[in-house]
């Protein structure tokens, strides 16, 4: 009973991991290129599944060492995660401008909406001459952002700190799939939600839809310099 009270613990927190600030607007930040349903579940899907890979190696290698978590690590990856927030915000102001409407007589009757660079004025029937940018085209993108944001933060706190108290290795390690689910459910389900949000923005005004992408690239800005900040100030 007591363990699997413990990996119940260990899920609802991983759960409420996914969803701190860092994680929302990189995982938004993606989802906001191509805001459908199915393509958001697998982005957040891919990083939670890269957030669980790292946390799940990080901890399995304090429990087979028996060494202890270092707060030095924290403000290296602090920071780190920070200019990677920098970059995918930087990234997402960037592209704003290409977001788009298609109409149904493009898309086989529903109306599709992404980002990619407009068509050159002399390709001939550019309207349905352009390459799109495939949700695979950023799957591993997305991963190795979850695997970045497994290794900082309070992944420490809440995942590899908890993991070096317990007795058994087989609970730590359950421990850590437990929690590595919840992110991932989590994060699926977030990244879903926003995407239905911001078509239904983008369909009502496609300027709304760019204004909300805009303040989604400023958030990572401005969050990913408090990191930096936070880290070199500790």
């Amino acid at each position: 009973m007591t363990e699997f009270v413990t990996l119940m613990t260990a899920c609802v927190l991983g759960f409420l991991h996914a969803l701190e600030i860092d994680h929302m607007l990189a995982v938004t930040a993606f989802v906001s290129r191509r805001p459908t349903l199915a393509t958001a579940a697998r982005f957040g899907f891919r990083w939670g599944v890269g957030h669980s890979v790292a946390v799940l190696a990080a901890g399995g290698l304090l429990l087979a060492t028996g060494l202890r978590w270092s707060e030095r690590y924290d403000r290296w990856g602090e920071a780190a995660v920070g200019l990677l927030l920098i970059g995918i915000g930087l990234w997402s102001l960037r592209s704003t401008r290409n977001l788009h409407i298609h109409p149904p007589a493009e898309h086989g009757d529903h109306l599709h909406l992404h980002t990619h660079r407009p068509p050159r004025p002399d390709t001939p029937d550019h309207h349905h001459q352009h390459h799109h940018h495939h949700p695979h085209e950023r799957s591993h993108g997305i991963t190795l952002v979850g695997l970045a944001h497994g290794l900082a933060g309070t992944s420490a706190v809440v995942a590899l700190v908890p993991v070096t108290m317990v007795d058994r290795v087989s609970v730590g390690i359950g421990y850590l799939v437990a929690f590595g689910l919840g992110v991932t459910v989590a994060m699926t389900v977030f990244a879903s939600i926003s995407a239905v949000a911001m078509k239904q923005a983008a369909e009502r005004s496609l300027a709304l839809g760019r204004r909300i992408t805009s303040l989604v690239g400023a958030a990572g800005v401005l969050t990913g310099a408090f990191w930096i900040w936070r880290a070199l100030s500790s």
